[in-house]
């Protein structure tokens, strides 16, 4: 090293040690106070945005259907083919049970 560079480094301020933590608090409050404002803002905003996207997910208003594209239009599910009940007679007969 040379001489000029050693008087560089000795007359360059000294940056004080990081805080250390108090004892008694827990691993997330000592992270919480550790972290810089901005880190801060943007777990917040996230946060935020989670929570709006969750609340339009499941309160937005439905979307309209797409209309029909050159006349075609989609028939839909197939008609149900579930029997009407019993077949009976219009009158009762002696030998129907």
């Amino acid at each position: 090293m040379t001489r000029a560079r050693a008087q560089q480094l000795a007359a360059r301020p000294r940056v004080a040690a990081a805080p250390r933590v108090a004892r008694g608090l827990s691993d997330r409050q000592a992270a919480l106070q550790a972290m810089p404002g901005d880190v801060k803002l943007l777990f917040s905003l996230s946060a935020l945005v989670l929570v709006a996207g969750l609340f339009w997910l499941g309160f937005a208003p439905r979307p309209e259907p797409y209309p029909a594209v050159l006349g075609f239009v989609d028939p839909g599910p197939p008609k149900s083919t579930r029997p009407t009940g019993p077949e009976r007679p219009p009158f009762k007969l002696p030998w129907w049970k």
